[in-house]
This record gives structure tokens, C-alpha cells and sequence, in this order.
């Protein structure tokens, strides 16, 4: 049996949406404000160092049936991570390299290195549901005075923007931006009571 005209140019155009799928890219430019997080200060000169792959951090994934989704939120991090520990500390400074010479340590109680070790999202046409939502996993390792490492902490903040309220890639900027707030809101609250960091102030040089 021979099919049908109408049946065979819907088999075409069907085949033609499915191979330009994956080609379809939805570029998002994570913004938003920076707020100043208000929290206590610790007491301690540090300086902080921003890896290259964390200050233009940039994720790409291919999803089956949504496209390819391409998301830069390395400003805004770098942008907030700067409000951040400045806002978490008594003294601050940022330096180049995380190894500084015995001289440049003098003047400081340690060195802080965050990285984004993992990154997650779902858009609707995945999840079923109506949200987008992100998941960003950061990683922070402290050094002290001598070069030591004292600690390294794992944690992750969680956003989500509802879909339909705002284009995809609002949306997903949105997502990500509330991701960088709860993570670095985790950090603020949580770093003076790990274990590590009590010991290093208790044994840093007043």
C-alpha cells in the first residue's frame, strides 16, 4: 500500500524537526543584582583566590528534545563571590595565584579558593513540571598562614524560575543567579562553625 502525500510530507517535515533539534541553541547570560549579605565578620586577614575557570565559568549541555543550552553565569558569580567574602571578613584581598611567598603571607591568616566543581538543570520539557531549576556545587578550600591546607567544604545552592512566566532564557538566568545566592548563603552561614576554620582562627597569629 502506497502512503499517502499528506501522510508522507508530515513523515518529512517530522524528520526535518527532530534533525534541527540538537542544532537549536538557547544562549543564557546569568544577571541580577549583587546584594551585600549581611553577616557577621570573622576576624581574620585573607586573601582569596578566583580560579580562571571559576570566574568565566561557562556550562554547554545537549539535551535530547530542548536543544542545546548554552549558560555563562561566570561574571555573576565572580560578581557575587566578590560581595560575598569581602562582606565575610575583616580584611581582604584578592591575589593571582593561591601560593604567595613567606614575606606576602605575613600580612595575612590564610588563603580561601573557591571553585564550581558541578552544575545541574532541568528545563520543563524534561522535568514535566513547570519550573526551571538549577543546581550549582561549589567547593571551597582553605589555606592558612604556612601554606596548609586546613579545609575543604562542599556545598550546594538551589534555585528555580517558573517557566511560562519568562522566556526560556530568562528563565534559566533567573534559576541560576538564585542558585549563586543560596550557595554563596550557605557558605556565609555555615563556614565559621566547620570544625577546620575553628581551629585555624583559634591557631591563626593575632
Amino acid at each position: 500500500m502506497v502512503a499517502q502525500p499528506r501522510v508522507l510530507i508530515v513523515m518529512l517535515l517530522s524528520m526535518i524537526v527532530l534533525a534541527l533539534l540538537p542544532g537549536c541553541t538557547t544562549s543564557v547570560v546569568v544577571k541580577g543584582r549583587v546584594p551585600t549579605p549581611l553577616v557577621h565578620k570573622i576576624p581574620a586577614r585573607v586573601a582569596v583566590h578566583y580560579p580562571e575557570a571559576f570566574k568565566n565559568y561557562q556550562y554547554k549541555e545537549v539535551i535530547k528534545g530542548a536543544g542545546t543550552w548554552d549558560i555563562n553565569l561566570g561574571a555573576q558569580n565572580l560578581a557575587f563571590f566578590r560581595n560575598l567574602i569581602q562582606a565575610m571578613f575583616t580584611q581582604v584581598e584578592e591575589v593571582a595565584e593561591p601560593s604567595l611567598t613567606a614575606d606576602e603571607m605575613q600580612r595575612l591568616d590564610g588563603i580561601l579558593v573557591p571553585e564550581i566543581v558541578k552544575f545541574g538543570f532541568l528545563v520543563p520539557e524534561i522535568s514535566g513540571l513547570k519550573f526551571y531549576s538549577v543546581s550549582i556545587e561549589y567547593q571551597i578550600v582553605m589555606y592558612n598562614s604556612l601554606g596548609e591546607k586546613t579545609g575543604e567544604w562542599n556545598i550546594v545552592g538551589y534555585g528555580k524560575s517558573e517557566g511560562g512566566v519568562f522566556a526560556a532564557d530568562d528563565a534559566l538566568s533567573k534559576a541560576t543567579a538564585l542558585a549563586i545566592r543560596d550557595g554563596g548563603a550557605r557558605l556565609a552561614i555555615g563556614l565559621a562553625d566547620q570544625p577546620g576554620v575553628q581551629v585555624w582562627l583559634n591557631n591563626r597569629d593575632e
